[in-house]
């Protein structure tokens, strides 16, 4: 879990971990969310379970990466680096050598050959923007896989890329002194940024944008046939079920149950309210507005 002195750092600046999310490149955070974060205009990410194991399993991956090249004397957590707005916290290096990134993943989903430079777009962003910051042309970063496959991936500094990876975090941070959002990409960025302003007025479809429209359309009617299709189905299982609670096959393996539940328990606010109407009143509360969105074939 972050400190108070971490969270109030990453306020200053984009750290290497938030790197891919400033150039629009992370599959985790948008521009957008990003620049909330950095404007205190939302809340920083909680911690995940993912997270936190990635922090534990550090000090073990690290001593696997020790184990493997005892030759090299590592630093582990050396000081804050920073860059401009560009900061990082290494994992470990050897000074004037090559740092050292340490990664968990569940599968080897989108990383390539051991020893390889293929590695996940957006740590190698992370690992290009450490390697700036610590003045080292070669990166190594060990990865634990599924928690019992580790490997070893070799990164060397592509000072082009770096060099756009600085002008393109100098650009956001200009954005964020600004004061001036980056373009919202995705469905959270746009309730984010439009979802409580709402004025009287017609925006023009492009041709993109009704292209779009027609999408969204088919979409919902394919949405409709397979929710047809889904109730028909389930309707045929719980005929096969009837009074029974669990259908199985030939050999006895189950396939599906519909068995009973608790009743749930629900509060009958319109009852309360005519029992205790000034009480209802008093803990009664509005609600931010909001905006409904709906195509004009919507019902």
């Amino acid at each position: 879990m972050l400190t108070d002195a971490q969270r109030a750092l990453r306020r200053t600046g984009v750290g290497a971990s938030e790197c891919a999310a400033a150039l629009g490149l992370s599959p985790y955070q948008t521009r957008f969310e990003l620049y909330q974060v950095k404007r205190g205009e939302a809340p920083a990410a909680p911690d995940n379970l993912a997270m936190r194991f990635g922090l534990a399993a550090e000090p073990f991956i690290l001593s696997e990466f020790q184990r493997a090249h005892p030759d090299d004397l590592l630093v582990v957590a050396p000081d804050t680096m920073r860059r401009g707005r560009m900061f990082a916290h290494l994992d470990a290096w050897v000074p004037g050598s090559f740092n050292v990134q340490a990664k968990t993943a569940r599968t080897r989903q989108g990383w390539g050959e051991s020893g390889s430079p293929d590695i996940p777009q957006h740590y190698l962003l992370q690992v290009q923007h450490e390697m700036l910051l610590a003045s080292v042309e070669v990166s190594f970063v060990p990865v634990l896989f599924g928690g019992a496959d580790y490997d070893e991936f070799v990164i060397e500094a592509d000072h082009e890329l770096q060099e756009l990876i600085e002008d393109g975090i100098a650009e956001f941070w200009r954005l964020v002194e600004r004061g001036e959002p980056p373009e919202p990409v995705s469905l959270d960025d746009m309730l984010a940024r439009f979802g409580g302003i709402c004025r009287a007025g017609q925006a023009r479809a492009d041709t993109d944008v009704l292209r779009a429209v027609h999408e969204l359309r088919a979409i919902r009617a394919q949405r409709e046939q397979l929710d047809a299709a889904e109730a028909a189905l389930k309707a045929r299982l719980m005929g096969a079920l009837r009074e029974a609670d669990t259908l199985v096959d030939a050999t006895g393996h189950t396939l599906a149950t519909w068995k009973a539940t608790k009743p749930a328990r629900r509060f009958d606010a319109a009852a309360f309210e005519a029992a205790h109407p000034e009480l209802y009143r008093e803990f009664l509360r509005t609600g931010e507005p909001g905006r409904q969105f709906r195509l004009k074939d919507d019902k």
